[in-house]
Formats: structure tokens, C-alpha cells, sequence
């Protein structure tokens, strides 16, 4: 290989070991705590904070679910490598719950400019019930 070829991949390499690390760990911390604030008492009544809750959520089983692999490639241990059934479940799981919690930030946009509306109509749709479903 090229000298440059080594070079980039070195630098991958060490970005999947050390940056794929901090941000297992700040982002699995920071959903922690967006789930454990969210999902107080006084906040279930609110259907933005239940809407971020279940986003915080999937945003956890996310960094949980493919994080580790991109860590584990720094070291040439991935298993969705070898493993192909692996590669599939981590595939759709990393996707699907990155796609929902993304899906849901967007509803709670719409939740909160409902509630802002001027119309009482508007601002009537923005309620728990209507989260529910």
C-alpha cells in the first residue's frame, strides 16, 4: 500500500478506538439522564417531555447497539465483520432506532408549535392522550 493508503488507515483506526469510545460514553451518560429527568412525575402529564423520553431511549439502545462494534474495529475484533447474522440485527437495530428517535424530535417540534398555535383548536390537540397513539 501507498504510504498515504497507511496512513489514513491508521487514522481510522485510532478514531474507532478512541473517538467511538468517548462517545459511548458521553452519549450512553447523556441518555441516562435525559431519561431520568424526563420520566419524573410532574413531567408525564407534559406529551413533549413523554415524546423526548421515548426518543432518549431509542437514542440509548442506539449508542448501546452500535457503538461497540466501531470500537471493537479499532482493534480488528468486529464481530458484524465475520458474524453475518450479527451484521443484519446490528444493521436494522442501529437504523430503525435512529430513524424512530429522529421521527419523534420531529413530532415534538410539531407538538410544540401546536401548543404555541394562537388557534384553541390547535392547542387542544396537544395533549397526552394524543401521544398515546
Amino acid at each position: 500500500m501507498a504510504p498515504s493508503t497507511d496512513s489514513l488507515k491508521y487514522t481510522l483506526e485510532q478514531l474507532n478506538r478512541y473517538l467511538a469510545l468517548a462517545i459511548f460514553i458521553f452519549g450512553s451518560l447523556g441518555n441516562i439522564l435525559n431519561c431520568l429527568v424526563l420520566s419524573q412525575r410532574k413531567l408525564r402529564s407534559h406529551p413533549c417531555a413523554s415524546i423526548f423520553l421515548v426518543s432518549s431511549f431509542l437514542s440509548l439502545i442506539c449508542i448501546l447497539i452500535g457503538v461497540p462494534p466501531r470500537i471493537l474495529a479499532g482493534w480488528n475484533l468486529d464481530p458484524t465483520n465475520t458474524i453475518n447474522i450479527a451484521c443484519k440485527l446490528h444493521a436494522f437495530i442501529v437504523f430503525s432506532t435512529r430513524t424512530m428517535a429522529i421521527w419523534l424530535i420531529a413530532l415534538a417540534t410539531i407538538d410544540r408549535w401546536l401548543i404555541s398555535s394562537t388557534q384553541v383548536h390547535r392547542r387542544q390537540m396537544s395533549n397526552i392522550e394524543n401521544v398515546k397513539y
